[in-house]
């Protein structure tokens, strides 16, 4: 996730400078040695060592669980957190007898907490990943009536030609537009700012493929 040069008079000296540093672990990193350099002799045809040290995801998964735990615990609540990851994709469940502190009223707690742990982790990495939150099986359960919404709304759309939903989440809305999919009489596009941004389903007509891919970009928020 993240790959630093260092040159230094040894490789155990490389190593010490990194590790004070970063807070890493063990087998939270990986080391190249690019060249383990010399002292040459009585000083002279000495060289550098040149390592590449790259941190693993396991290191930003704990970073990121450390980060979610210190959270649960301002809330007074007991807790447990598991973090995994998949390429450039974290995902962190949370879970709680009280979760529902957490997830909040129609989820907007939960999606103020991933809103704060993407900035958090994207701080400290070198390249773009995404985090996703679940709690209490939340996201499940959303995606069941996200699925009932968007039946009604493609019936109201068919009538009336066009339907904007409520402002959601950026996780909601790729949901909805996935959904949408299903109907081949509609199709969709998000309009509006955060924290405002709404997705519009709309009846097909004659000749619309093109106006779905100029939507598209904005299909997917």
């Amino acid at each position: 996730m993240k790959t630093l040069n260092y040159v230094g008079k040894s490789v155990d000296e490389i190593l010490e400078q990194f590790k004070s540093e970063y807070d890493v672990l063990d087998k939270e990193y990986e080391v190249n040695i690019i060249d383990k350099g010399t002292h040459g002799i009585f000083g002279l045809f000495s060289r550098d060592a040149v390592v590449e040290i790259t941190i693993s995801n396991k290191y930003y998964e704990r970073k990121l669980k450390e980060f979610l735990e210190e959270i649960f615990k301002r809330f007074g609540v007991d807790y447990y957190v598991e973090v995994a990851s998949r390429g450039k994709t974290f995902i962190a469940t949370c879970h709680s007898e009280d979760i529902g502190k957490v997830i909040g009223k129609h989820g907007k707690g939960l999606g103020a907490l991933q809103h704060l742990a993407n900035i958090f982790l994207n701080r400290i990495t070198d390249t773009k990943v995404t985090v996703i939150i679940d709690a209490g099986n939340y996201r499940e359960k959303r995606k069941e009536q996200l699925e009932r919404i968007v039946e009604m709304a493609v019936e109201k759309a068919k009538k009336s030609g066009k339907v904007k939903l409520d402002p959601m989440f950026a996780f909601e809305r790729k949901l909805v537009h996935e959904i949408a999919k299903k109907f081949k009489d509609v199709h969709t596009y998000s309009e509006g700012l955060e924290p405002y941004r709404y997705v519009v389903i709309e009846a097909r007509k004659g000749g619309r493929r093109n106006e779905d891919r100029r939507h598209f970009k904005n299909a997917t928020t």
